[in-house]
């Protein structure tokens, strides 16, 4: 059927704007607090006494971002306490970076529950041992605020093991792990961002350490009279539906699980019964109050063994719990098991609190993750950690490999790609990302032999859209770009050990990202070019500038850069050598590897840097800021004020005194507006373009060189538009939803306040669908039927006349009962299939040829709906989730929610342009 409204563009599409650096611009691009090559956080002293051997005296750092940008880390430091001799006495230190990790300097030191409570139930913990967590809270979890830093931590009393042999043996020197009394996890919070620590409570309980994990049932005291091995490990703190959720390693001996709540059964003689040596990951959760935790809930409940005639479950000792959530909404966990073959392994479960629906369920080994081609699987060798970015991306490592694995699609069942880093494996190596640089922080800790040094390292990696400019470097000679054949990672891995640096067609990689570079400025000035894929510099193969040399990606593993940037024709520049100032990055012909050679004046040294406009992708909630534009609508062609106001953790302008480029966004379309000078205050001016359409939601983006891209939403003053109160600027498809509203296609619900709701998470259901399909055409006129052309739509039901247009126009047709009578059923959400069927019709079944390959990985050519899917993917209505493979998924049976289908009723609106 013809369309019924005549669509057009708000604003045309422009190509990326040319940036012109001077030399003097390019050189000052550079990154804050980037030490690719590490430094030390804490080093034993030589003159250190330990409670434990030397090489694992300081282990298991952690650390965590505050609000303000500090970063703060803890760590194990299991130092003799002068003052007792032994354990009693020790304390947490916490030390804290106010320069995104490039510095660390000691903070304060967290006492144990005993010296800062009065309750004579927690005078047993008078050490404040191991394991730290810390956490900052993302919501008010009952009576702790947002933005309160917590720090959950493994306590204990004496090292009774210590104390023995030393008072055996003065000159007795430990090799191994003791056997602490009275273990326990304690729950402690900050709210003066670490300086200041006060004690919550007790989470739970766990008994004599005996030995473990190091000396299990061998380094045993005399005080421990029954030769118990008891205690609590690693606790992981996560927040989810209002409440705190701890998970932790439990080696208290249980017998069986309550099939019912999923509490494991303790045995009645776990104090004193032959020990099982075993261990099982449970998880407790509270709701900040008073109230107390909830009793342990399995994870995983290892195998179930025989010990001293009682069958006792914990078999193989799973430990080391950490939990991501995943972009397609289930939740991913890691954890060591040692009880036959994968040391490392993973479940995945709709609900964080359900991974032990299956208790005798034991995972599956990482090794079986699905990896890009020329990455090796996921590390194992046990203390596995996972990371969740804003982003949705998830990064892994294990202490069996000084690699990192990233899943770019953050998909449960997403392909993970390795990149490799500067540092070596740990245990238990954290990473951290960290928000004002957009890299990893990665903090390694090694098991080390009971002599040897205890070194705690740091170190920065890039795994590719850090902050600041990215540009892509357009070769004069060839009019071709800087690529990497779609190469994400090391070119050892991803390229199978070839150099993979070349030129290409600007827009022809299947991975965009890879076309585009950050110059980042190293000490002595010279520079390197980092991918914005993934975060590789373009290194010169071998180190070597030999002539004919190639280029590759390798992790950026130097403290100079590779390049110097100096002017060449034209207004470009050229890549010279650091290391020899008479050879340069070279272009020779298109489609080929570049190349160093001697200096030449025939163009194929000349680069232009083309900066990255941001796309409406780009923008991400953790981007948004809602400061930079005060008023909320502004007039078209109105000069507004931007606020660009960001600090250091320490309180400096960090966007004072600097350029930005400015851009606006309308749906996709990205125009340049120029730079914009911003003064010491943060602040500058724009003028909007004047062609801007009243009611039109508009996003301003400004791009600095040093840091982050940010961005506001903003409306044109026009005729009065509605608005939601749950729909922000940072909300996903924010701008396509106030279009929806304003084009009257959508009014959503009117709370008991008189404010309006969007529900943008809802998903939205077929009666709905059809109200919106039949607005969205113009509401034409249209003399409803008397008889319902279904038997489920009364005629006086809400949109009975939109359903009935649907039918008339045949865009849907319902389902045929066994009676031979239609249904529509109106109060069904909607499938992604059906509503790739509906707009297709609604189009008027447009003549296309459907591809002989889907364009998506998980619908077949013959789906039921497979024309009219390929067709949305070729309108670029629909994209799928994307990985950095290039592959989509487009969830043919999963429901559509009303935020998602705003999206695709604002580009099939836009469709004839």
């Amino acid at each position: 059927m013809p369309r019924t409204q005549t669509r057009t563009r708000v604003l045309a599409r422009t190509s990326a704007v040319v940036a012109a650096i001077a030399l003097a611009a390019t050189t000052a691009v550079s990154a804050a607090a980037y030490t690719p090559t590490g430094g030390t956080l804490y080093q034993l002293p030589d003159t250190a006494d330990c409670l434990k051997g030397r090489g694992n005296c300081a282990v298991y750092p952690k650390s965590t971002q505050l609000p303000n940008g500090r970063l703060v880390a803890s760590f194990e430091r299991a130092t003799v306490v002068p003052a007792s001799g032994g354990a009693t006495g020790l304390t947490l230190p916490i030390y804290a970076s106010d320069d995104y990790g490039d510095t660390w300097a000691p903070l304060a030191e967290v006492p144990a529950p005993a010296y800062l409570s009065d309750d004579p139930e927690v005078a047993q913990y008078t050490s404040n041992w191991t394991n730290p967590n810390l956490y900052v809270l993302p919501e008010t979890v009952g009576d702790l605020e947002e933005g309160t830093l917590l720090l959950s931590s493994i306590v204990s009393g004496e090292d009774r093991y210590y104390t023995e042999r030393k008072a055996a043996d003065p000159s007795w020197v430990p090799n191994n792990d003791g056997d602490r009394e009275n273990l326990a996890i304690a729950l402690y919070s900050s709210t003066d961002d670490g300086a200041t620590w006060a004690f919550e409570h007790i989470v739970a309980e766990g008994g004599w350490q005996g030995g473990s994990a190091g000396a299990t049932g061998s380094n045993v005291s005399t005080a421990n009279l029954h030769r118990q091995v008891d205690p609590l490990w690693e606790p992981h703190l996560m927040v989810h539906d209002g409440e705190l959720i701890v998970y932790y390693s439990d080696e208290n001996d249980y017998l069986s699980v309550d099939p019912t709540t999923g509490v494991p059964v303790i045995n009645p003689a776990n104090d004193t019964a032959t020990d099982s040596h075993g261990q099982v990951l449970v998880h407790r959760t509270w709701d900040g109050t008073a109230a107390p935790w909830s009793e342990p809930v399995i994870d995983v409940a290892g195998l179930t063994e025989d010990v001293a005639g009682t069958s006792q479950i914990g078999g193989g000792r799973p430990g080391m719990t950490t939990v991501v959530p995943t972009t397609d909404g289930k939740w991913l966990m890691t954890f060591e098991y040692f009880g036959g073959g994968a040391n490392t392994r993973f479940k995945i479960a709709d609900d964080p609190r359900e991974f032990g629906s299956a208790p005798s369920d034991v995972g599956l080994g990482v090794n079986q993750l699905p990896v890009a081609p020329g990455s090796r699987t996921l590390a194992m060798g046990g203390s596995p950690v996972l990371l969740h970015l804003e982003d949705g991306r998830l990064v892994y490592n294990a202490s069996g490999s000084g690699s990192i694995w990233v899943n770019e699609s953050g998909r449960s069942d997403g392909r993970w790609v390795e990149y490799q880093t500067t540092l070596g494996s740990g245990y238990s190596r954290n990473l951290q990302y960290v928000e004002g640089t957009g890299q990893l922080l990665i903090l390694q800790g090694t098991w080390g032999g009971p002599t040897s040094s205890a070194v705690l390292r740091f170190a920065h990696v890039d795994i590719g859209d850090s902050d600041g400019a990215y540009y892509q470097l357009v070769n004069r000679a060839t009019g071709q770009v800087l690529g990497t054949g779609d190469s994400v990672n090391d070119a050892n891995l991803g390229s199978f050990d070839e150099p993979d640096v070349q030129l290409e067609a600007a827009g022809s990689a299947t991975v965009p990202d890879t076309q585009y570079w950050r110059p980042v400025t190293k000490p002595g000035g010279a520079v390197t070019l980092l991918n914005a894929a993934g975060g590789r510099a373009a290194a010169i193969w071998t180190g070597n500038p030999s002539v004919g040399q190639r280029v590759g990606q390798w992790v950026d593993d130097s403290v100079g850069g590779s390049w110097r940037l100096v002017d060449g024709e034209e207004g470009h520049v050229r890549l010279q050598v650091a290391s020899n100032s008479g050879r340069y990055l070279t272009g020779s012909a298109p489609d080929a590897p570049v190349t160093i050679q001697n200096a030449t004046t025939d163009g194929t040294q000349d680069w232009q840097l083309v900066r990255r406009a941001p796309s409406a992708t780009d923008l991400t909630p953790a981007r948004a800021d809602a400061d930079l534009v005060v008023p909320t609508t502004v007039d078209a062609g109105a000069a507004i004020e931007l606020d660009a106001a960001r600090f250091t953790p320490t309180g400096l302008p960090r966007n004072a005194d600097v350029e930005g480029e400015v851009y606006v966004i309308v749906g996709d379309d990205t125009v340049p507006l120029g730079a914009v000078a911003f003064d010491g205050e943060q602040r500058g001016s724009i003028t909007l373009p004047s062609d801007l359409e009243p009611g039109t939601a508009v996003r301003l983006a400004v791009v600095f060189e040093r840091t982050a891209t940010i961005w506001d939403e903003v409306t044109i003053e026009g005729d009065e538009t509605i608005s939601f109160v749950d729909v922000t600027p940072s909300t996903q498809f924010s701008f396509e939803i106030s279009w929806l509203a304003q084009q009257g296609i959508s009014t959503g619900w009117v709370t008991g306040s008189g404010e309006r709701e969007f529900r943008p998470l809802s998903p939205i259901n077929r009666d709905a669908m059809a109200a919106f399909l039949y607005r969205e055409a113009g509401s034409p006129e249209f003399q409803a039927p008397k008889t319902s052309p279904f038997v489920d739509v009364a005629t006086d039901d809400l949109f009975y006349d939109e359903i009935a247009w649907l039918a008339e126009q045949e865009i849907t047709t319902g389902w045929v009962t066994a009676s031979g009578e239609r249904e529509f059923r109106p109060l069904s959400p909607i499938n992604r299939d059906a509503m790739a069927a509906f707009l297709y019709r609604a189009a008027g079944s447009p003549a296309f040829e459907a591809p002989e390959t889907s364009p998506f990985v998980d619908v077949a050519t013959d789906n039921q709906y497979y024309a009219e899917i390929s067709w949305l993917a070729h309108e670029e209505i629909a994209t799928g989730w994307k990985g950095n493979d290039g592959t989509s998924l487009f969830q043919p049976l999963v429901p559509i929610n009303r935020d998602a289908m705003a999206a695709f009723l604002y580009r099939f609106a836009h469709l004839a342009e």
